[in-house]
């Protein structure tokens, strides 16, 4: 009987957390035209309340140990507060995203490579609109010294977002947020 009981918990467990990362498309039509037209002049920020990464024995340990702090776990780790960004200017992208997972190789043991970091033109960049689900998708390729990354952006009509990071050196992370403006001091 014991063994069900812990069977249902962790079913249980994992449909809530499958279920929590679901994005929904639909939102105003206010909405709608505001991400529009952030996307068609390639100036917003999408800011994260959310990171996922990849579930590794490491991070379970980590989850285990108690420092990621109460309410979150080691495939769900709560960004409120901590600055983190991506922003677009035109072809000029810009990455202060935080990384949770592991490292297989490079980064040293400077501080200025714990985390995703650049600011750059990118030369290779696909935007895409897929009309059935509402939702933008922008691919691109970014590089931090010998480091490559690459991002697929979803971006929902409800300012809802979804960011894969993909890296040469890392695990895979995902991020939820929301679009918003740039900030007036950042505009061009």
């Amino acid at each position: 009987m014991r063994g069900v009981s812990i069977l249902f918990g962790v079913f249980a467990i994992f449909m809530l957390s499958n279920c929590g990362g679901s994005q929904s498309a639909y939102g105003t039509q206010q909405d709608k035209v505001l991400v529009d037209s952030l996307i068609a002049k390639r100036e917003f920020r999408i800011v994260n309340q959310w990171a996922l990464p990849m579930m590794s024995s490491s991070m379970m340990k980590i989850a285990s140990s108690g420092i990621l702090g109460p309410g979150n776990s080691g495939q769900r780790i709560d960004l409120s507060g901590n600055g983190n960004f991506l922003e677009f200017k035109g072809d000029t992208v810009k990455a202060f995203l935080p990384y949770f997972g592991e490292r297989h190789m490079g980064g040293g043991y400077n501080t200025d490579g714990v985390g995703i970091h650049f600011d750059q033109v990118v030369e290779t960049i696909q935007f895409d609109y897929k009309n059935a689900k509402d939702q933008h998708i922008i691919k691109f390729r970014a590089k931090d010294g010998a480091e490559t990354f690459e991002l697929t952006l979803f971006v929902f009509s409800n300012k809802k977002s979804s960011l894969l990071v993909s890296s040469s050196q890392r695990d895979m992370i995902r991020y939820e947020g929301n679009i918003i403006a740039l900030p007036e001091k950042d505009r061009p």
